[in-house]
């Protein structure tokens, strides 16, 4: 049984922005295949484990890019189960360039979800430990991530069906997605997100709306930016987000 999965990817025309390198959402949705292929492989993917009215909530995420690649590129993405910390299962990821090159890493927290039951799934009932590498491609003990504070610029977005999951809710990347164009149109076309910190604490369906705000975060050489994304109708807090920018490379 393999402990590591990588799996390769070229940067298609229609995976990049004006510049010719590859959007955050092109990174993290290679994050999310590579992840799918790896637990198909262990016998953990959502398709498989639905079988067993079990499947897999995103809870944490934490990203750091060092580059982002060009179009016409091929990066490979290296994942691995790291752990397990509570009630909450540990995956992380490391993105190399040709020539083996670190170019970015991530880590992630994951609950097992009892379909039925409508709560956490026992790890220790469903997923061996034999199948964990202790490394961790980011050191993060998952802290809290602070509110975005009111007043921030906002933005509306409804819920389409290319934005929806297996489990039938708005997929993970998407409200990274949201958070990042909220970003004012200077940093957008001058620099790019070098890290991401997300906390996802509710979901959105299909035909809901919601809203995204962005407020400053701190003064120095890299603009910070804390991110919210609420349910428009209801009010509640969906995701939590922090982003650092910088220029690429």
């Amino acid at each position: 049984m393999d402990k590591t999965c990588t799996t390769k990817f070229l940067v298609h025309t229609y995976e990049v922005d004006f510049r010719a390198r590859a959007l955050p959402l092109t990174l993290l949705n290679y994050l999310q295949d590579a992840a799918g292929e790896h637990a198909t492989r262990l016998g953990f993917s959502v398709l498989e484990i639905m079988k067993r009215n079990l499947t897999w909530f995103l809870s944490r995420y934490h990203i750091r890019v060092r580059r982002y690649p060009s179009f016409g590129e091929t990066i490979a993405v290296t994942t691995w189960p790291s752990g397990k910390q509570g009630i909450f299962a540990l995956r992380d990821f490391e993105i190399a360039d040709a020539d083996g090159r670190i170019i970015g890493e991530a880590t992630s927290s994951w609950v097992l979800w009892n379909l039925k039951l409508r709560q956490p799934a026992r790890l220790e009932e469903n997923l061996p430990d034999r199948v964990a590498l202790e490394k961790r491609a980011l050191a993060d003990a998952f802290g809290p991530l602070p509110a975005c504070p009111a007043g921030g610029r906002e933005l509306p977005f409804r819920v389409e069906m290319q934005d929806i999951d297996f489990n039938n809710h708005v997929n993970h990347p998407v409200y990274i997605q949201w958070a990042l164009e909220t970003a004012p149109e200077s940093v957008l076309r001058t620099l790019a997100p070098v890290e991401i910190e997300v906390a996802y604490k509710g979901e959105a369906l299909y035909g809901e709306e919601v809203v995204s705000r962005i407020h400053p975060a701190e003064e120095g050489p890299r603009p910070v930016f804390l991110h919210g994304i609420y349910h428009r109708e209801k009010g509640t807090e969906l995701t939590r987000l922090r982003t650092t920018w910088g220029p690429l490379e």
